[in-house]
């Protein structure tokens, strides 16, 4: 008896909604306890309740840590999350860290 097995891609978590992530191959220790890989992300709106509705969701990519918007000297891309229409993010090898404020990125 043969059995045959079908095999569908695993989905990739999507990682947010807020905090800072360090790049997976910058790491530094002691300034992120979780990472996120390299590559292109869709960035969302984070969901809310109704009636209400979340912030405005940002993203910033970082050179160095810290990574906020306090220090703006990190900061060498950012973004906002539309509620409408989809955007993205390209996350370089070459970034230290990413914040989420509101919003969710997903491999894209």
């Amino acid at each position: 008896m043969a059995v045959t097995l079908s095999v569908t891609p695993a989905q990739a978590a999507p990682y947010g909604s807020n905090g800072v992530f360090g790049v997976t191959t910058q790491p530094r220790d002691g300034w992120a306890t979780t990472y996120i890989p390299p590559g292109r992300y869709r960035v969302d709106q984070s969901p809310s309740m109704q009636p209400y509705q979340s912030p405005p969701g940002r993203w910033f990519r970082c050179s160095e840590f810290p990574c906020t918007p306090t220090a703006p000297g990190n900061i060498i891309g950012s973004g906002a999350a539309l509620r409408d229409a989809p955007t993205f993010v390209d996350i370089l090898p070459t970034d230290v860290a990413v914040a989420l404020h509101n919003v969710t990125l997903t491999p894209a």
